[in-house]
């Protein structure tokens, strides 16, 4: 069952939110003669820039933190920091920016988690072609590679190749495009694009990998990643958040998932992170609760291949009227100094960056584990976001709305009816495909389990009016993302794949199917693009590389 609701602005309170844009500086590596010390990281917005005026925004009194009685508390190390104010304020620019390197460096490319593309595919037969694939393995029943499980593609500097850990073969090879997924046999491959073949050794983490990696948006050599499982063999294991030189693989830095602050007691990362360059801080949330602000204090120096950081832990963590369960498994996406993101509970929220308080606060019905997309509009930003059914079980619906990004509003809202089960669940799991060239107009959802008990749908949404553009009835759901893909020319295509196993092309305007692959297996993970290969993993204990023709 399908309904449209078109609600208009509330007016209500007013809460001022300044809007601050920092000017970022280039990243440079100073050299101290003789000294084999790391350079320090360059940090543009930790100093004064160019700030826009504060702009009044009408909050209405329902999204108003206190409507729903948030407490919160930030915690600086150890200690209580309460009120928390930034030395030096934080703001990200524009999606396109947020990377000088070539390729895919987060989960959904950006800050804005509206890419999992680079660059332009060819595109003149409309098919695929199945390339490589590459062997992963197993945990206990955890096989392959996971939801979110999107890998990033990575096109190192050369001078930078020949400082890492890479095999001789990948070292020599001019152009090299790395791949690295996490997978749930607890480790971190690393693969050529061209080939699939492996470019160095993986890594091994203490347990299953669902969520996606990170490479540092900078180029600098530093890996990101979350672990999801906390048993191996019957036994329990550490969990948490890892970071990784990726010179020689050696472990940098760890945030226990079982951290004293946090109110829940499941230490899991499914949340991908971000990395604000100009600031040299990370931005990671944890189904602990815990939303963590750190300074890295990065020091580098790509001539003698010497990498250092000296973390800084800021956590900020809340509860509300309706937390039970206040894990975070989606990604944060941010907006200037605005941070977006919602929890197992379906509590959404925009958290001030700078001074660690929520600017608004909102039910969005149900347990929330697709990341929210953010689009610039009207001089503002909007939000595209949709939940699961889990709480309200059977009977419940997935709600797909665009949201006002600076007060919380609905714009447009569209549910779906869902079956529910407790181990598969229905409803909106991917995040969302944002429009762009030739299909700007439209943003393009994954339903699950709404089609029957097993059945998906793929929906087209007009961007203004949240109607249906075009439709897919799918055999299988689907909690993998769709992907974005576009020819030089700018025609608009989707990479889409189910719980059967297949992987679809799709005209991204008629939303008609193009062609179809069979990768043999459930893929839960989400596809990465570049150019004209898409790679991802499956449950069948693969990764494929396929390329579009």
């Amino acid at each position: 069952m399908k309904n449209l609701k078109v609600i208009l602005p509330i007016t209500g309170l007013f809460v001022l939110i300044a809007v601050s844009v920092t000017l970022f500086s280039a990243i440079g590596f100073s050299q101290h003669g003789g000294n084999a010390s790391p350079s320090p990281v360059s940090g543009g917005s930790e100093e004064k820039g160019t700030v826009e005026p504060a702009v009044v925004h009408k909050v209405p009194a329902a999204n108003l933190p206190s409507a729903l009685n948030f407490k919160t508390l930030v915690f600086s190390g150890k200690k209580v920091v309460q009120p928390f104010k930034r030395n030096g304020d934080l703001s990200f620019d524009a999606s396109s920016d947020y990377t000088g390197v070539e390729g895919v460096v987060c989960f959904r490319g950006n800050n804005y988690r509206d890419s999992a593309s680079y660059g332009c595919a060819g595109v003149t037969l409309e098919k695929l072609e199945k390339v490589w694939s590459r062997r992963t393995g197993r945990i206990d029943s955890w096989t392959g590679v996971g939801w979110t499980g999107q890998p990033v593609i990575i096109k190192w500097n050369e001078n930078l190749k020949q400082k890492m850990n890479l095999f001789p073969a990948a070292k020599k090879k001019e152009g090299l495009k790395e791949v690295i997924c996490g997978a749930l046999d607890g480790r971190v491959y690393f693969l050529d694009l061209g080939t699939g073949e492996p470019t160095r050794p993986p890594i091994n983490m203490p347990g299953p990998v669902k969520g996606s990696v990170s490479v540092d948006p900078r180029g600098i050599p530093l890996l990101y990643v979350g672990q999801g499982i906390d048993a191996v063999n019957g036994k329990r294991v550490p969990i948490g958040f890892s970071v990784y030189s990726l010179l020689d693989e050696r472990l940098m830095f760890f945030i226990n998932g079982h951290d004293k602050p946090a109110l829940k007691g499941w230490g899991a990362f499914d949340s991908n992170s971000l990395v604000h360059a100009g600031a040299d801080t990370l931005i990671e949330a944890g189904e602990n609760g815990l939303v963590y602000i750190i300074k890295l204090n990065t020091a580098f120096d790509p001539e003698r291949g010497l990498l250092q950081i000296n973390p800084e832990e800021v956590r900020y963590r809340y509860r509300c009227s309706l937390n039970r369960q206040s894990g975070i498994e989606d990604s944060v996406a941010v907006y200037k100094h605005f941070a977006y993101f919602a929890d197992n509970d379906g509590v959404l929220q925009c958290l001030d960056l700078n001074t660690l308080v929520p600017v608004w606060a909102r039910s969005v019905t149900d347990d929330t584990d697709s990341t929210a997309v953010l689009e610039e509009e009207g001089g503002g930003a909007v939000l595209y976001t949709a939940c699961e059914v889990d709480k309200q079980r059977k009977g419940g619906s997935s709600y797909v709305r665009k949201i006002n990004a600076l007060t919380g509003t609905t714009m447009w809202e569209r549910s779906f009816s869902c079956s529910h089960n407790v181990y598969e669940n229905g409803g909106t799991l991917a995040t969302p495909a944002l429009g762009k060239h030739d299909i700007s107009d439209l943003v393009i959802y994954s339903i699950a389990r709404c089609n029957g008990p097993k059945g998906g749908r793929l929906v087209a949404f007009n961007k203004d009016s949240g109607k249906t553009v075009w439709e897919i009835a799918l055999p299988y759901y689907s909690w993998s993302s769709p992907v974005d893909v576009y020819t030089p020319g700018g025609k608009g295509y989707i990479v889409f794949c189910d719980s059967g196993g297949s992987m679809y092309l799709i005209d991204g305007r008629k939303g008609i199917i193009r062609d179809k692959v069979n990768l043999g297996a459930n893929v839960e993970g989400s596809p990465a693009v570049f150019d004209d290969m898409v790679v991802v993993g499956t449950r069948g204990q693969k990764i494929w590389g396929v390329r579009i023709k």
